[in-house]
């Protein structure tokens, strides 16, 4: 297995002292606590890094121990530990250039984008509309202006401990290389750090945004704001801020490209005789005519009271019919449905499928009976 570099994760070169050991533990930890990094997995991992470093690093046993088993690694490999290295050609001769030529680090950083879900009401998608989201992230420190160093301060400078490169070697010409512990593989220090920012340049806060969505947003659409995400550090570009558009479930209406779709109940009655019913529209309500005889299933058009999209384009409002079985939980309800069933069953025009389908079976028993 690779053996981990414990001096590089604290930033200390390998005949550190117990004081500059301790110091540099202090400083990572107050930098790296998970509380002020909530949810950043790279930032736990490397919290975890350095405690295991200082653990094995304070105790003067286990670090001879350690300084040995580095002494013993090949390209970070313990060889004492009985497993063979998977070692290819190409990560030797990748090695090898790095160690005599050197990869230096980029010295800007650009700033990591930044993603927010924002749930508006299918109205709102539909009609477009303006919102203000506010959240917690990284954000520019204003005590320093995004620099890193204190007022009136010195720069940020060259790492001196990885020579600009942002990674440090743990042995020989063929050990591996480790991220820096001192600049975070940045490649660069601040001699005076900003004390609000620890020279970070950036602080977590309250950002407010006003987002703007047109009108017919689709549901997983993102806007995106340049520009807007965690800042860029030693002068490199800010990140983004890209806005995922989640649109709520109407209580009625469904969309479908264009054109919406709206189920409407009616009863036997207004299927039967016809009548006004009030629908929900993205702009309110609407009145619609229902025709006697309506079949359930039936379906009905607005005209121009879909969706505005693309421009230039609206679609249409399409009603599907569906009749609605009364309850007849109460005796007065069951007396009427009775009564319409009696009357029903004497005219076969009330019912005519119904009627058609009982003469169907009647002589077809007459004629089975008949054989």
């Amino acid at each position: 297995m690779p053996v981990e570099d414990h001096y590089a994760a604290l930033g200390v070169a390998k005949g550190a002292s117990q004081d500059e050991i301790k110091k540099a533990f202090r400083r990572l930890t107050l930098e790296l606590h998970p509380d002020r990094w909530p949810g950043d997995a790279k930032v736990a991992d490397r919290f975890q890094a350095v405690t295991r470093a200082y653990n094995t690093l304070c105790d003067p046993g286990r670090r001879l121990a350690y300084d040995q088993s580095l002494e013993r690694s090949i390209m970070g490999f313990d060889v004492t530990s009985g497993e063979v290295p998977d070692v290819s050609i190409s990560r030797v001769m990748n090695t090898l250039v790095g160690d005599l030529f050197g990869t230096r680090r980029t010295l800007r950083r650009a700033g990591a984008d930044l993603r927010y879900t924002l749930t508006i009401d299918l109205e709102e998608a539909c009609n477009g509309c303006s919102k203000r989201i506010e959240f917690e992230a990284r954000g520019r420190c204003e005590a320093c202006k995004g620099g890193g160093s204190a007022r009136d301060g010195e720069p940020a400078e060259r790492c001196e401990l990885c020579q600009g490169r942002g990674e440090v070697k743990s042995g020989g010409l063929l050990s591996q290389r480790s991220l820096c512990g001192r600049c975070q593989g940045l490649g660069m220090t601040q001699t005076t750090p900003c004390r609000e920012c620890r020279g970070r340049g950036q602080r977590r806060q309250m950002r407010a945004f006003d987002i703007k969505v047109p009108n017919g947003t689709s549901g997983g659409a993102e806007r995106v704001m340049r520009g807007e995400g965690e800042p860029g550090r030693f002068g490199g570009e800010p990140g983004d801020l890209r806005v995922t558009i989640a649109v709520r479930p109407h209580p009625w209406l469904t969309r479908d490209g264009a054109d919406l779709r709206c189920t409407v109940p009616i009863s036997i009655v207004e299927a039967a005789l016809g009548g006004e019913v009030a629908v929900p529209t993205l702009d309110g309500v609407a009145t619609v005519r229902v025709p006697p005889g309506a079949r359930h299933g039936d379906r009905l058009r607005l005209r121009g009271k879909g969706v505005s999209h693309p421009p230039g384009v609206t679609g249409h409002l399409i009603l599907n019919l569906e009749v609605e079985t009364p309850r007849a939980e109460r005796s007065d309800v069951e007396q009427a449905l009775r009564h319409l069933e009696s009357v029903a069953r004497n005219d076969a025009e009330v019912y005519p499928r119904a009627g058609s389908l009982r003469d169907y079976v009647a002589d077809r028993s007459a004629s089975d009976d008949g054989e």
